[in-house]
């Protein structure tokens, strides 16, 4: 797994122990390269009654790829490629250059790939992120998604094999309410995806920005979050994208423009920092890059957060709330920072054309009212202990309460794939509304009425026992 603490295990290379177990490592895995091999393992499932985990790469902070005792279907190997020069989809439209990715293709092959013709698809920032599972079937925010929308919103078509064991063609004219649950209704929960069909795009150029700083004191920090926040609105109208982190005393933030003008680039930043020399910043200039691919390879690839115990929280920041309570954002943003050992992160990776709600998909519509993804994230060592690890959980979910205070209060939003495991009302939470969590419901009880297909906080789970290995009825 790409977070240890998800294998629940007494093995560590790092801290010395004297017992070591399985864990919840799966004890047998088929290793999928064929989608015989999906279809006659469902086939298995169903005939031996057998708690089954779905996994590609294991970039999954919900743990959902591995449990106790289970079998694992194992897709990682899975990665062929396909570009097609024209694809003609179900209702007659013809699109240039779609590729077909397999289940185990992960971003950054996908962007090597791209790049030798010059375009780019709308995937995540992490390379080892798996192009066609989780990510993409629970939506998948992008660095490049307020260019183009979220990742879910290029899909065309999915190649699946159902609970049953039956392969099916998955698009907008057959087989239209599982395309529908597929596209945002969250991985592991309707059917193996074995392959999915996308747009791609001729690959931006892009300038870009790093800026850090360390705050000498507590009001010239939430002075500058303050500005910041009044000014993020215009960042977004003039086209930038990208990320920002607060610790204790630490302000890190990296932004880009696809597409962009290098001067209003460097107008805009100059705002930005200008009134905050006493601040130190550590500033690049504004400078440009032929590609996207230029920039994954620059910033993205080499950041890769992998191997660490870690739990999430987050919540969806509404635009309107962020253009109308600038200030009372930027106080809970200071509350919430993270310390030596956590960081709040902020994704300027909503609005634009992730805010077009013309998009049939089941992503959580909060998406497409939201300017901000803002992720509180804490991490701890081998060897802590479950009573220190419970307080960690409980301290994730107080910083959440303060980003739920500007977040929309009871009714606000969360991004499933990037969540605190533990949210208490994540029906709502994960899915956006209640409306379209019974539809995904409905959808699920009639692809997979015997639940094949079961994991944490996904839909229907909730009919399960806290090991989702009995059903409650």
């Amino acid at each position: 797994m790409q977070n240890p603490n998800w294998e629940n295990s007494s093995c560590s290379i790092y801290y010395y122990s004297s017992t070591c177990n399985q864990g919840s490592v799966p004890i047998l895995a088929v290793n999928a390269t064929l989608s015989e091999h999906v279809e006659k393992t469902l086939q298995f499932v169903n005939t031996h009654n057998l708690r089954l985990v779905i996994k590609n790469t294991g970039h999954d902070y919900a743990g959902r790829s591995t449990a106790y005792g289970s079998l694992l279907l194992w897709l990682h190997h899975m990665k062929n490629k396909v570009l097609m020069n024209e694809f003609t989809t179900c209702d007659g439209e013809t699109i240039s250059n779609a590729i077909r990715l397999e289940a185990g293709v992960q971003w950054g092959e996908v962007y090597q790939w791209l790049n030798d013709y010059n375009l780019t698809a709308i995937g995540g920032a992490s390379g080892t992120v798996g192009s066609v599972g989780g990510f993409l079937q629970g939506g998948g925010h992008s660095p490049l998604g307020r260019w183009k929308g979220l990742a879910v919103d290029q899909v065309l078509e999915y190649d699946v094999v159902l609970a049953d064991g039956r392969r099916e063609t998955v698009n907008a004219c057959r087989n239209r309410d599982l395309f529908w649950a597929l596209r945002g209704g969250g991985g592991g929960t309707f059917g193996v995806v074995l392959s999915a069909i996308l747009r791609t795009y001729p690959s931006p150029s892009i300038v870009a920005a790093f800026q850090m700083a360390n705050a000498p004191n507590d009001t010239r920090y939430i002075s500058f979050i303050r500005h910041f926040t009044q000014l993020l609105p215009m960042l977004a109208d003039v086209g930038w994208s990208g990320y920002f982190y607060y610790t204790v005393n630490r302000i890190l933030s990296f932004f880009f423009i696809p597409n962009g003008d290098i001067n209003i680039a460097n107008s805009t930043m100059n705002q930005l920092f200008n009134n905050f020399s006493d601040l130190n910043f550590s500033r690049s200039p504004v400078f440009p890059l032929p590609s996207f691919y230029a920039l994954y390879a620059k910033v993205f690839e080499p950041s890769n957060p992998t191997g660490g115990n870690v739990l999430l929280g987050s919540r969806l920041i509404p635009e309107e709330i962020i253009r109308t309570q600038p200030n009372a954002v930027a106080d809970a943003f200071f509350q919430a920072r993270g310390d030596n050992d956590s960081v709040l992160i902020g994704h300027l990776v909503a609005g634009g054309q992730v805010a077009n709600k013309t998009q049939n998909t089941s992503a959580n519509p909060a998406w497409r009212t939201a300017l901000l993804h803002v992720v509180y994230s804490q991490g701890w060592d081998d060897g802590t202990s479950s009573e220190e690890q419970q307080k960690i959980a409980k301290h994730i979910a107080q910083q959440v309460d303060i980003l739920q205070s500007v977040a929309g209060g009871s009714q606000s939003a969360s991004y499933m794939n990037e969540a605190d495991p533990n949210e208490p009302e994540w029906q709502q939470k994960f899915y956006g509304t209640m409306e379209n969590y019974n539809r995904l419901k409905s959808i699920k009880d009639t692809v997979d009425p015997n639940g094949i297909f079961v994991c944490k906080n996904c839909v229907g789970s909730e009919e399960w026992s806290a090991d989702l290995n009995c059903p409650k009825m």
